[in-house]
């Protein structure tokens, strides 16, 4: 890890060189020099007006000088109608970089939205409409079709049906609906369905292809992650919407877009005429795009590109396609052009504090060769799907996506549009270094790590499926084990540390702080602070091993006032030195769970689990304890705290000391915890949300490592190493 620890640490904040080589400004002109920062009192020269002309002009520079080149951009709006590609020829050396930065306390904004125009109040009936909205909606002609609509608010929400539960009989590709609430439109093809398939970790959004009203069936473009089933966990709860119909645009900043007449419907924010309406033209502004060898060996990575101080907003929504393969649950998509700036074969590479969103799919990618990268300092909001995805090679030998840097990034209120989007996802991409990000208002999991599961590795379908390089993976027999499949997982030795968590799971289920699953070994969780996870759904944690997943470790985390555990850790993953305080219980209150064996190796030890409420289980074994069993059905082992060394804890019931006393009784007459305490463990302030330990607290007798959470979150500047 010493190479990857290495990486975290630089100087970072606005840097200014003493002038530049060339400079950009919306003013400008591409017939001009680009050597001046603003035009001559002649108008005959100046700055350059396009990113695609001082890109250019760099290829050209590189010619002549060695050193380091600086292209500087002015304020203002740069409009794009394509992607600005980056390749080969724009690389730095090993020695020097080429930066495009923001002009000194200016803000280049780049986006490519187009202001919608010709606003007309509908007068007249509208077939469809609501009664309520008669009179509030306002209509314009527009050429093109989009799926995204901003105002100077942000998002402006797709007109929704109220939600409904599927009908039995339902598949991937096909609904089954109650009758009367779908149907049959001259422009199907502009409905779409939004669906939680059967779990309560996914949202599909899914373009209508047929609607027939007899049989209720409704037939979809592509295929749901899941079967359009009702929820598993959730029977009784709504899990399917209608989006773009006018029988439900009835609520203000609800709109509709029919193709077929080329009409948008819109029911503005505010009273009046809508002002500052805006359709977006693409999804991907910027890519850095190396030589890229997909099935063999080797690529040839573009290096040495910095971008410093940029703003990005108003992308187009990324839309599921026939072809795509999914990573885990379809939470994001392999290689797949949906985030405003992407690396795809990339070394060296900065992004640093630049501003993304609102906007209608991702912020930043790091696709297939990704290597000593960072991503630092930058502010991520309101963005449809996730903040930050570092995107490896599939399942296979080659593994080209590792040693990158996420550091000090503000990321929230992501998922907007694809709820299951979360503030960072690492899949199939190791030794990488997330530290010291505030991730906040996720409607799911925050932080993701992840791989692929055994069980996938001899299957097929969009699912992980399709990521596997089959040329390179032996051929299985029938049974595939972990150790089968462990040199292909990539997704090994990440250090997630110092992170602040807050108000995640906002909205979906059985979902985490920070999650990690079908990945490699030697990941390290540490010193995040993860706090006010308060939405109402009982099935979370704020971090949690999930199936198959061994050898992490998780230490030196502070969880406070979460929904509804804890630590979940199953087999031989390490627990050790962590505060729990205070989990919300409803009705669950689980401060540690353990659900999968055998955790031979694993270690529970030296935490405090503190209580200030009688709403508390310590350490729940849900499965075994009621099963009264070694295995479930399924004859998986089920976990016990007394087959892993589960010691040197302290467990504290502020409400009623008799709670934490008979459990640790109960723990220690079954040859468990025989060094731990019932006691209190001396916090500072634990009301106020103060852990720090006094001098005299027994849990530093114990050998607990205090925990120091002003280390944890966002940085004026660099940790020290």
């Amino acid at each position: 890890m010493k190479k990857l620890l290495k990486l975290g640490f630089f100087c970072f904040g606005t840097f200014l060189c003493e002038g530049a080589d060339f400079y950009l400004s919306p003013s400008g002109s591409d017939e001009w020099s680009g050597k001046l920062a603003e035009a001559n009192e002649e108008g005959t020269d100046g700055p350059f007006a396009s990113l695609e002309r001082g890109r250019d002009a760099v290829r050209e520079l590189k010619r002549e000088k060695a050193g380091d080149i600086v292209v500087q951009l002015r304020g203002g709006t740069y409009s794009l109608e394509d992607t600005v590609v980056f390749g080969l020829e724009d690389s730095g050396n090993d020695e020097t970089r080429v930066t495009f930065e923001a002009y000194s306390d200016e803000k280049p904004v780049f986006s490519s939205a187009v202001q919608i125009e010709g606003w007309k109040k509908v007068d007249g009936l509208l077939k469809g409409l609501p009664e309520k909205s008669r009179g509030k909606i306002w209509q314009a002609e527009v050429p093109e079709k989009f799926h995204t609509l901003f105002d100077d608010k942000g998002i402006l929400p797709r007109a929704r049906s109220a939600g409904f539960i599927p009908l039995e009989g339902s598949g991937r590709d096909r609904l089954r609906f109650p009758k009367g609430l779908l149907k049959n439109w001259a422009n199907v093809e502009d409905v779409e369905i939004v669906v939680r398939p059967h779990h309560a970790w996914i949202v599909n959004i899914l373009p209508l292809v047929s609607v027939d009203e007899e049989k209720q069936i409704a037939r979809t473009a592509v295929e749901s992650t899941y079967v359009m089933n009702r929820l598993h966990f959730l029977k009784t709860t709504n899990s399917c919407w209608v989006e773009n119909v006018l029988e439900a645009l009835d609520e203000p900043g609800e709109w509709v877009l029919n193709t077929q007449t080329g009409k948008l419907y819109l029911w503005p924010r505010e009273e009046g005429k809508p002002t500052d309406i805006r359709a977006p033209r693409l999804i991907e502004y910027l890519r850095v795009e190396g030589r890229i060898d997909k099935t063999g060996p080797k690529d040839i990575p573009v290096r040495n590109l910095i971008f410093r101080g940029l703003t990005f907003l108003h992308g187009e929504r990324y839309r599921m396609e026939a072809d795509d393969a999914g990573l885990q649950h379809d939470w994001d998509f392999h290689d797949k052009a949906n985030a405003l700036l992407r690396l795809r074969g990339a070394e060296g590479c900065r992004i640093e504090d630049c501003h993304f969103g609102p906007s209608g799919s991702g912020a930043i990618r790091l696709d297939l060769h990704a290597q000593q990268n960072q991503i630092t300092g930058n502010h991520i909001e309101q963005m449809g799907g996730a903040g930050i995805l570092l995107c490896g090679y599939g399942p296979g030998t080659k593994d080209l996506n590792h040693h990158n840097v996420v550091f000090n990034n503000h990321i929230h209120h992501t998922g907007r549009i694809y709820s299951h989007s979360p503030g960072i996802m690492v899949w199939q991409s190791g030794e990488n270094r997330v530290a010291n990000n505030l991730v906040h208002h996720t409607p799911y999991t925050s932080i993701i790590v992840s791989g692929c599961m055994t069980d996938f590795f001899k299957k097929g379908g969009r699912e992980l499926g399709r990521t596997l390089r089959r040329h390179e993976l032996p051929k299985f027999g029938k049974k595939i084990s972990l150790e089968d499949v462990r040199p292909y997982l990539h997704s090994h030795d990440n250090l997630i540390e110092y992170n602040e968590i807050h108000h995640a799971m906002e909205e979906l289920g059985d979902g985490n702080g920070i999650y990690i699953r079908g990945a490699g070994a030697g990941n390290v969780i540490r010193g995040n602070y993860i706090h006010h996870m308060v939405a109402p759904m009982i099935m979370q944690a704020a971090i949690r091993t999930d199936g198959g997943q061994k050898d992490t470790l998780i230490t030196g985390n502070l969880i406070y006032k979460c929904t509804s555990q804890g630590i979940l850790t199953k087999l031989n993953n390490r627990c050790e030195n962590n505060i729990v305080a205070d989990l919300i219980a409803p009705p669950r209150g689980y401060y540690l769970s353990v659900r999968e064996g055998p955790m031979t190796g694993a270690t529970i030890q030296r935490n405090i689990l503190y209580a200030s409420t009688r709403e508390v289980t310590f350490i729940d074994e849900l499965e075994a304890r009621r099963n009264n069993a070694s295995e479930d059905r399924r004859g998986r082992v089920l976990a016990r705290s007394k087959d892993a060394d589960t010691d040197f804890n302290i467990y504290f019931c502020a409400a009623d000391s008799e709670l934490s006393d008979d459990f640790l009784k109960a723990q220690q007459a079954n040859g468990v915890d025989l060094n731990s305490l019932s006691t209190d463990p001396l916090f500072v302030d634990a009301e106020n949300g103060d852990f720090r330990l006094r001098p005299e607290s027994p849990a530093l007798k114990l050998g607990f490592v205090p925990i120091d959470v002003s280390r944890a979150g966002l940085r004026s500047e660099a940790l020290p190493n």
